[in-house]
């Protein structure tokens, strides 16, 4: 698999913010074991990037590549589903 790019766009210290990049991280160290690029972006620091990347709603996670670019929004609290969204694990629902 190409190294995926990711970007998580998050509201601050909310508690779904805070969950979503405790998951990432937790993700990131154990299943992509330092292969992958991680931009975290607070939306209260950098409202601009979360309006130009057309967010609508916090936390939303997009893998930039590989292609096609996909996004995860809500609750990132599931590792299967974060870890299907990023194309890691195959959905059999």
């Amino acid at each position: 698999m190409a190294k995926p790019i990711l970007q998580l766009f998050v509201n601050g210290n909310s508690p779904t913010s805070v969950e979503a990049i405790g998951m990432l991280n937790g993700i990131c160290k154990e299943d992509l074991k330092g292969t992958y690029e991680l931009e975290i972006i607070d939306i209260q620091l950098d409202p601009d990037r979360a309006e130009e990347a057309g967010i609508m709603a916090i936390p939303t996670l997009i893998r930039k590549w590989p292609l096609p670019e996909t996004r995860l929004i809500g609750a990132l609290s599931v590792k299967t589903r974060v870890l299907t969204g990023l194309g890691l694990v195959m959905s059999y629902t």
